[in-house]
């Protein structure tokens, strides 16, 4: 099976209405502002995409519009994490009948299931979906954990896994590349980690603040994986105070904010996440008035 997870994509926002509604109207714009940037890869409906916020319905509308605006222009993945399995199937089901080029299947927040649950939770969503599958491994989110023997399980039993997002121990990567086969891509999803995480054995980046500096984190991923190391810690330094503002303000709230100070309709982030108060505005503005 040909992997499409490529070294570069970004996760992209989710622009929400003041009153909290999907804003379907907005998504032509969105698309077209990772078009004008070069962005090669849209993850759809992820953690930064607020997929917990969204019903199963809404989710699968989104899936929809942004495939039937983005056409064929990026590799685009749906993200299918849910609560309940059968709606983590009916996500992939619609993935791939939308004509997305693959999936990112998390785990279910809050439940803490064990390994076996875990297992039989991917096998199901595996069972219904030809699309390759791309793992994701989010501990801090989740409270769940993957451990490799279950990974290695379940590559061995669904070839269609063949990459893994992993923000968990990144001391994992050098058990799962020497035991998997070398095209198993394992990305990040940490753009102030990219550096560290190279050098432990990540293929790529799926970014956050990709949708903030798209062609900046391009260039840095092919900076570090062409091994001109310098380049890219020249670069990353450029980058990292406007990253730790956002990551310390509040990622997902700073970056809708910004984007919509260009113009870009990003909307903002539904409830109990807020807007920007006066103050932050004020320092967001000020580090980015020559950006």
């Amino acid at each position: 099976m040909k992997n499409p997870f490529l070294k570069f994509s970004v996760a992209m926002v989710t622009p929400f209405t003041c009153t909290g509604n999907l804003d379907l109207v907005s998504i032509p714009l969105l698309i077209d502002y990772y078009k004008k940037n070069n962005v090669p890869s849209l993850v759809i409906s992820g953690s930064t995409g607020e997929q917990h916020s969204m019903t199963i319905e809404e989710r699968i509308t989104l899936f929809h519009k942004v495939k039937n605006e983005a056409k064929n222009d990026f590799i685009l993945y749906g993200g299918v994490a849910a609560v309940q399995t059968k709606d983590a199937v009916a996500l992939a089901t619609s993935a791939e009948e939308v004509g997305l080029d693959g999936i990112m299947l998390g785990f279910p927040p809050y439940l803490r299931i064990n390994q076996e649950e875990a297992f039989n939770y991917v096998a199901k969503v595996c069972s219904t979906t030809s699309l390759p599958i791309m793992l994701y491994n989010n501990p801090p989110r989740t409270g769940f954990n993957l451990e490799v023997e279950t990974l290695f399980r379940l590559v061995n039993s669904y070839p269609q896994i063949v990459a893994l997002k992993e923000a968990g121990d990144p001391a994992n990567v050098k058990v799962v590349k020497e035991q998997l086969d070398p095209k198993f891509f394992i990305l990040t999803g940490s753009d102030l980690t990219i550096l560290e995480d190279a050098v432990l054995g990540f293929n790529g980046i799926s970014s956050v603040l990709g949708n903030v500096f798209p062609n900046e984190i391009h260039d840095l991923v092919k900076l570090i994986h062409s091994g001109n190391i310098d380049g890219g810690k020249e670069l990353f330094s450029k980058l990292l105070p406007y990253m730790k503002a956002i990551i310390e303000i509040g990622t997902l709230r700073t970056i809708k904010y910004i984007l919509e100070k260009h113009n870009i309709p990003a909307g903002v982030c539904r409830e109990p996440l807020s807007t920007l108060n006066k103050e932050e505005k004020i320092i967001v503005d000020k580090l980015f008035l020559n950006i």
